[in-house]
Order: C-alpha cells, then sequence, then structure tokens
C-alpha cells in the first residue's frame, strides 16, 4: 500500500492507495477533515493539527479496512522557494564510463548551494545531464564521457515550518516516507507526458496559498507559490455581502462566478447578513463584482509567475488548474483572458479503484502523492510494502500509544 497526506489550509486529506501487480494504483481509502491548526500551509497549533490529521487518517482506514504506517506528506506555503543549480564531475574510471556512483557524485554536487540556516532542501530534481558538452541526457548511466553535468531544480523550505509538519504526522503515530512540495505531487496526477513535454504551466489553486509551477523539456523547471488562494475571495464575499464566514464560503462554492460578463440579469443569490435569519436576495452580477477582482489579481500574479520563470510565451501546453478554486464557474475564461493562453482544468488521472471518490482537482494533490510514491520510492518487498497483519500490528501500537497519553 502507499498512503498520501494532503495537508493544506482548508482541508486535511488523507488517502490510500493499492499497488496492483501492473504497478498501477488503485484508490481504497479516502479521509477528510477540516483544516485546523494551520494557517497558510503554517502550523500554528501542533495539537489540533494533529487531531485534524488523525481524524483525516482514521477515515481513510475505515474505507480500505486496512492499517497504515507511513505517509507522503504534501507540503505547501509561503516559505517554499526555488532555484536552478549546476554540478560538474570528471568521470574517473579508466574505461570512462558513467557509473550510478557517478551519477550520485554529480547530483551531490549540484546541491551545494548557498542555504542560510534556516532553510532545508526539499528535492534536488534533475533537469537534465551534460556528457562532454553533450546535453539533453535523460540518463546518462552506462554512456562514455570524461565530464559529467547535471542542471538541477532545487526547491527548499523554512526549517521550522518542515520540522513542525513532521511532528505533526508523527504525533499522529505515523512515519514520514517524505516531505513532497505539493506543485510536484498535483502535476503526477493532471500533467500529461505531452503537456511536459511541450512545456506546461500548473496553477494549484488551494484555501491559503496558490502553487505555481512550470515544466519544459518533460522536467520541472521552475516553482513558486503566491500567498492568495480562496479563503481570500470567501474574506471579499463576508465584506461585501457583511455575511459569516460560514454564509460566505457556501455563497462562494454555490453562485461565485469568476467574470462577471458570464452572469445573467436574472440570477439572485439568496444569503443571510450577519446577525440576522431573514433571508435577503443580491443580484449575481453583484457577487461577481466582488470576485471577479480577488480572481484576476490571483491570475495576474500566476501570469507574473511565469514571466519571472523566463517561459512566458513558450509553453505550447498552455496553464492547467487545480484545486478547490478551479471549480469557480468562469475561472477558465478568466485565466485565458488574463494570461492569453490555452487553459484547462485537471482532474486526477491514471489511477483506478475508487476513482468516482477522488474524480475532482480538490483530490488532485492526495492522488498525486500516492503516484509519486509509486514512481519514487515504491519497490515489492521494501519497508512501505506492508503486509495485513503488520497493518493491523500498527494499529494496536497507535492504539496503546493514545492510552499512554
Amino acid at each position: 500500500m502507499i498512503a498520501g497526506l494532503d495537508i493544506g489550509t482548508t482541508k486535511i486529506a488523507a488517502l490510500i492507495g493499492e499497488v496492483t501487480d501492473d504497478m498501477r494504483v488503485n484508490i481504497i481509502g479516502v479521509g477528510v477533515a477540516p483544516s485546523r491548526g494551520l494557517r497558510k500551509g503554517t502550523v500554528v497549533d501542533i495539537e489540533q493539527a494533529t487531531q485534524s490529521i488523525e481524524q483525516a487518517v482514521e477515515q481513510a482506514e475505515h474505507m480500505a479496512g486496512r492499517r497504515i504506517e507511513s505517509v507522503y506528506v504534501g507540503v505547501t506555503g509561503e516559505h517554499i522557494r526555488s532555484l536552478n543549480s549546476r554540478g560538474m564531475i570528471a568521470v574517473t574510471s579508466p574505461t570512462h564510463e558513467i557509473s550510478r556512483e557517478d551519477v550520485e557524485r554529480v547530483m551531490e554536487s549540484s546541491r551545494t548551494v548557498v542555504l542560510t540556516p534556516d532553510r532545508e532542501i526539499i528535492h534536488a530534481i534533475p533537469r537534465g545531464y551534460i556528457v562532454d558538452g553533450q546535453d539533453g541526457i535523460r540518463h546518462p548511466e552506462g554512456m562514455s564521457g570524461s565530464r559529467l553535468e547535471v542542471e538541477t531544480h532545487i526547491i527548499h523550505g523554512s526549517s521550522t515550518f518542515l520540522q513542525n509538519i513532521t511532528k505533526c504526522v508523527q504525533r499522529a503515530r505515523l512515519q514520514v516516507n517524505e516531505l513532497v512540495v505539493e506543485p510536484i505531487a498535483t502535476a503526477a496526477a493532471v500533467l500529461t507526458e505531452a503537456e511536459r513535454d511541450l512545456g506546461v504551466a500548473l496553477a494549484d489553486i488551494g484555501g491559503g496559498t496558490t502553487d505555481v509551477a512550470v515544466f519544459t523539456g518533460g522536467e520541472i523547471y521552475y516553482t513558486g507559490v503566491i500567498p492568495i488562494g480562496g479563503n481570500h475571495v470567501t474574506n471579499d464575499i463576508s465584506m461585501g455581502l457583511r455575511t459569516p464566514p460560514e454564509e460566505s464560503e457556501r455563497i462562494k462554492l454555490q453562485y461565485a462566478c469568476a467574470l462577471k460578463e458570464l452572469v445573467g440579469d436574472n440570477e439572485v443569490v439568496p444569503h443571510r447578513p450577519m446577525g440576522s435569519n431573514e433571508e435577503r436576495r443580491v443580484p449575481a452580477r453583484v457577487l461577481a463584482e466582488i470576485v471577479e477582482p480577488r480572481m484576476r489579481e490571483l491570475f495576474e500574479l500566476v501570469y507574473e509567475e511565469i514571466k519571472k520563470s523566463g517561459t512566458a510565451g513558450m509553453l505550447p501546453g498552455g496553464l492547467v488548474l487545480s484545486g478547490g478554486g478551479s471549480l469557480m464557474r468562469g475561472v477558465v475564461e478568466l485565466a485565458r483572458e488574463v494570461t492569453d493562453m490555452p487553459v484547462r482544468v485537471g482532474k486526477p488521472m491514471n489511477i483506478g479503484g475508487l476513482v468516482d471518490r477522488v474524480d475532482s482537482p480538490v483530490f488532485a494533490t492526495g492522488v498525486g502523492l500516492l503516484l509519486y510514491g509509486l514512481e519514487h520510492s515504491y519497490m515489492v518487498g521494501d519497508t512501505r510494502h506492508r503486509s495485513f497483519w503488520q497493518g493491523v500490528m500498527a494499529w494496536f501500537r497507535r492504539l496503546l500509544s493514545r492510552f499512554a497519553q
């Protein structure tokens, strides 16, 4: 089995997948809990965050009829930064054949970037290798050459944040297989190989932040985080219509439109203002006039990130939207207008099992964590391939730990 834990600002989603004989993932368990103790992806209350994780995991375990011991954990937040690095080594074997050790050495040399003590590398992803000046090589092992270089995309984050997320998961009696930056996971679920090869941008619109990733030549090229998400739209609605947060969230999910020109003249939005039990109605255009400026600002910032990457105008694959914010009516049309790019909404792909339970951009990161685990770390017979009885024993250990506390 493989398990993923998407720790977001508004929700925590736990997904359990079973690996088939042909190395595909079948979804067998899904759990969702309100995200408490986090703000914009950052832990502000460890106890509350831990309880939310436990709640989501227990739901997923109950549905799957299995117990899990370890998870791949998605991380996001304004603290995430990225840079492109380069490493180079001399191939020292007498035959000048590049070995696995040479590949590991050149990757290690690319990781020697200068970071402040409060920063920690999360991913070092090879974008391509160069052998004696020949670039565009993806798998240099076994080739001949005297000099090996690598271009690497380095993603780093706040050590304190990463430690606190890890601590929350461990307090929920789970081991962390790996921390995975969320746009990397989301991309695994919603992008096609053709889009990655051609060049494509991904915008994952969450509650507190929007993650941006750019892929070219089949590899990750740029990542960034924008401190705006769906919660900002909810707050704008609260201010504009004077409605409490819960009512504003309901209005956003049911009636919000990102582009006011798409709203009909006769459309109305029923709502209850703060401190009133009386239902009132407001023209839907009024709501759109509140929502559109924030969503337009968001896509302008997304396009700024794309321009910052140096790939504006060079992404035939266009822009793929994911996350809960991508479900809003008019969001594709607005994104096209602002970015002048082809735009589509990405849903999880390449999975089996309970597909209908996760067939939404909301679960793209969770599904992506499972696919990431399958691609990068899953090996038959290793510590992640648990038997049924190992899962049962893990459950008893966690139960005893709770009684001990």
